[in-house]
């Protein structure tokens, strides 16, 4: 997997803003993305893969396919791309936090909304750390009222999201939005520009896996979930290599004293997997 950084020199207007945080790391501060004239390539021109949910077909952008495009493109920084190559990993905190790939939670939870058919008509939903945007598209497809897509990335909602949303439901992309950047200005931006939004539904797929971040996403739940709303987090029990995992997010919410938490599913075989239900106290 690889570093994402797609954005070619001369485009001033999407480079990302930095925030230096009190241990160092700077972290891009978000900023809400148009679905418009960022991407760099035409949608037809790339392969597509097919997945099925009992019935409900997604169509998405092979990532393979994608990068030999990128790779393709001119006008596309030639460091950056081999520097995405170079590195051949799944994460680089702070910089490609994994957007390109499709976890194997989010399969997880997509079988978990589709088995015990999760309502979502006329419900605001909050893709959260959204990468191809799967989990937001099924929700659209399943009539929700309007769906709110994060990923730290800008390269990925330009590249993937948009385009995969383009691919299923082009027609609910006046009922979309799209952010890059940092959880805790996430929270900033949405407070500042959307006052008052809040979420039925915030699905997060494989979002624990680092314990530095767990205070930016509880405060994610904890100012823009509804006050009747559910968050739905699938992960693994335990992250091996970065130390995050279920039990850990269990141990920093009841620390809190915001949220409660339900394993309302966990795998039977392979790496233990659970989805947390968390609802206000």
């Amino acid at each position: 997997m690889f570093k994402f950084n797609f954005n070619s020199d001369d485009k001033d207007d999407n480079k990302e803003d930095l925030k230096v945080e009190d241990d160092g790391t700077c972290f891009a501060e978000c900023k809400e993305i148009q679905a418009s004239a960022n991407r760099q390539y035409d949608l037809k021109n790339v392969k597509t893969k097919l997945l099925n949910i009992n019935n409900t077909n997604i169509q998405y952008v092979c990532n393979e396919s994608l990068l030999d495009i990128l790779k393709s493109n001119q006008d596309l920084s030639e460091d950056s791309i081999l520097k995405a190559e170079e590195k051949h990993s799944d994460l680089l905190p702070a910089v490609y936090e994994g957007g390109l790939k499709i976890w194997e939670c989010t399969y997880d939870l997509l079988d978990y909304l589709s088995e015990n058919q999760v309502d979502f008509k006329d419900k605001s939903v909050l893709d959260l750390g959204c990468g191809a945007g799967i989990l937001g598209i099924y929700s659209l497809l399943h009539q929700a009222r309007c769906c709110w897509f994060q990923d730290y990335n800008q390269d990925v909602i330009d590249n993937i999201t948009i385009p995969n949303i383009e691919l299923n439901c082009k027609e609910s992309l006046d009922r979309c939005r799209f952010f890059s950047g940092d959880w805790h200005s996430f929270v900033d931006l949405s407070e500042k520009n959307y006052p008052g939004k809040k979420f039925d539904y915030i699905l997060s797929s494989e979002t624990i896996y680092n314990t530095g971040y767990y205070k930016k996403l509880h405060l994610v739940f904890e100012k823009l979930l509804a006050k009747n709303g559910v968050v739905l987090l699938a992960a693994k029990s335990f992250y091996f290599g970065v130390g995050g995992g279920v039990h850990l997010y269990q141990d920093f919410m009841d620390s809190q004293k915001v949220l409660k938490h339900t394993s309302c599913w966990q795998s039977t075989e392979g790496v233990k997997r659970e989805i947390l239900k968390l609802e206000f106290l």
